[in-house]
């Protein structure tokens, strides 16, 4: 009993004694923070931002070259594109109005053909009218000797025979005479489209013409440049 109370009192004191020792606090975070290094430590601070400097007058001048080569040379290239925008308009219309020329000029060989055709048959007609004509006359020959009892045929019958001669040459020299005016007519359309083939291909050129004009300016220009 006596031991287990000497115990119990070594323990309050070691308790006593524990409680009576300062507490030491935690080191504070500035101890903790790395120092600067020297070179930092030596570096100035900063000075206030510097102002720009002053161009010269050959600077300014130079600049101002710059600036109006650049502002030529955009110009050049404005030009020369509106030159050989004219000169491809003017091309492309030059071909339309060769395309033209040519279609009518088309025409008028078709129809010139068809009246040298038409003069042909008309010819032929005229042949045939011919050889009619031919015809009544050895009937009429006949007929004069029928009163001389020298012809086989009587004269009512060679009559009727120069009479049918004479209604066949009359229409072969009619239908002569229709194509001979449908020839007429087919040359008269022939010398319209060719008149008309030649103002198209008068324009054709002139077109043609400023095109190569426009062309040839824009060439020139970009050698310029």
């Amino acid at each position: 009993m006596k031991k287990d109370f000497q115990k119990s009192s070594d323990d309050i004191d070691d308790f006593l004694t524990k409680r009576s020792e300062p507490v030491q606090k935690p080191k504070s975070d500035e101890a903790t923070l790395p120092k600067a290094t020297e070179p930092e430590a030596r570096k100035p601070a900063k000075t206030e931002k510097e102002a720009p400097k002053e161009k010269t007058d050959e600077e300014k001048e130079g600049q101002i070259r710059a600036a109006r080569t650049s502002r030529a040379q955009a110009e050049a290239y404005h030009d020369v594109a509106i030159l050989r925008k004219k000169a491809h308009e003017h091309s492309h219309k030059a071909a339309k109005l060769y395309h033209k020329y040519k279609a009518n000029q088309a025409k008028a060989q078709k129809h010139f053909s068809r009246a040298v055709t038409l003069r042909e048959k008309s010819e032929e007609r005229r042949a045939k009218a011919k050889e009619h004509r031919a015809s009544i006359k050895e009937y009429e020959s006949e007929l004069a000797g029928a009163s001389e009892e020298k012809s086989d045929l009587s004269p009512e019958a060679l009559q009727n025979k120069i009479a049918a001669y004479e209604r066949k040459a009359a229409k072969q020299e009619e239908l002569a005479r229709k194509k001979e005016r449908g020839a007429s007519l087919q040359t008269e359309k022939a010398a319209k489209f060719r008149s008309r083939a030649a103002r198209f291909l008068e324009k054709s050129r002139l077109d043609d013409s400023e095109a190569r004009m426009f062309a040839k300016r824009a060439d020139n220009l970009e050698k310029a440049g």
